[in-house]
């Protein structure tokens, strides 16, 4: 009987250090700020930018600008301008004043949409990071778990041997191949480590909701972001197309209440999985914002030929 308490307290053991448990760590504490996040506020109140959902067809604009571009033009605030710009015929030094201001407008919203992706690229780098690092401890994990089922299968055998009581040979050989097959069971489907993200700036959740309330996303690229002409489909707009694929391939379709409140909301108990979800779910958000790029592109040659 004493080999079987041996053999108990063995598996006990084992199956309390196999339990999932909260990583705490400097690592991890370092990992888990967002150091990503601007370390001043914007403040767009100053300027001039005036966005309508549809802006007004002026038929100087319709004369000389693709529907497009006139549509950029809104979201970024240079409608007005190019109206004025594009009536002058004369008056050279007024319009100089207006095409830099045209210029200097298109040059902000190139800085915002670089701003953006550069805090998502780096979100997205320190989340999966952080995933890496959790990773690694639960494949150590279930690398020692595998050594201790062979190793514990392999004394069994020689105890079962040596041991001369039959009972007692017998008692040994059970237990030990009970406590091999349950650390060999624990290899096949481990629990795991994880960690305790809190988010202090959640750029996933304007997305998710459609909501840029609290000011996150400049409003010339969340202009864009809901204007349904600069999908490729037409169909949906970009901060829609997001959305939706996010639901299907990160979600398969679905999503529960706990889960949306863990990735858009103020954060919460993440395991390597959710984590490397949450990080190509920033990486993909940020090529979208980079690809905004292209719209501007499109006006810029536009209006250097104007």
């Amino acid at each position: 009987m004493k080999q079987l308490k041996i053999f108990i307290v063995l598996f006990v053991t084992a199956l309390a250090c196999s339990c999932s448990t909260v990583l705490n760590s400097p690592k991890i504490e370092y990992l888990t700020s967002n150091y990503c996040q601007p370390t001043i506020d914007y403040d767009y109140s100053k300027l001039e930018v005036s966005q309508n959902k549809l802006p007004k067809q002026d038929s100087i604009l319709n004369a000389n600008l693709s529907q497009h571009d006139i549509l950029i033009s809104n979201a970024i605030g240079i409608e007005t301008y190019l109206t004025e710009y594009l009536q002058i015929k004369k008056d050279t030094l007024k319009k100089l004043v207006l095409k830099q201001k045209i210029t200097d407008r298109l040059i902000l919203t190139g800085i915002e949409i670089n701003a953006l992706a550069s805090e998502l690229d780096c979100n997205g780098e320190r989340i999966n990071k952080l995933a890496d690092y959790v990773n690694s401890i639960n494949n150590k994990k279930t690398k020692n778990l595998t050594v201790a089922s062979v190793t514990i299968g392999a004394l069994t055998t020689v105890a079962t041997v040596l041991i001369k009581n039959n009972n007692s040979s017998n008692i040994v050989g059970v237990s030990g191949g009970l406590l091999s097959a349950g650390l060999g069971a624990m290899t096949i489907s481990p629990k795991g480590k994880k960690i305790n993200l809190k988010l202090q700036r959640n750029l996933l959740r304007n997305i998710w909701f459609n909501d840029n309330s609290n000011g996150a996303y400049p409003r010339s690229i969340w202009a864009i972001l809901n204007e349904k002409q600069f999908s490729n489909s037409g169909k949906n707009d970009l901060q829609e197309s997001i959305k939706n694929r996010w639901l299907q391939y990160n979600f398969d379709g679905k999503i529960d209440a706990e889960t949306e409140k863990l990735f858009f909301y103020d954060g919460g108990i993440y395991n390597a999985d959710d984590l490397y979800s949450r990080a190509n779910m920033l990486n993909e958000l940020q090529a979208t914002i980079r690809s905004l790029e292209q719209d501007l592109k499109s006006l810029s040659v536009k209006l250097n030929l104007i």
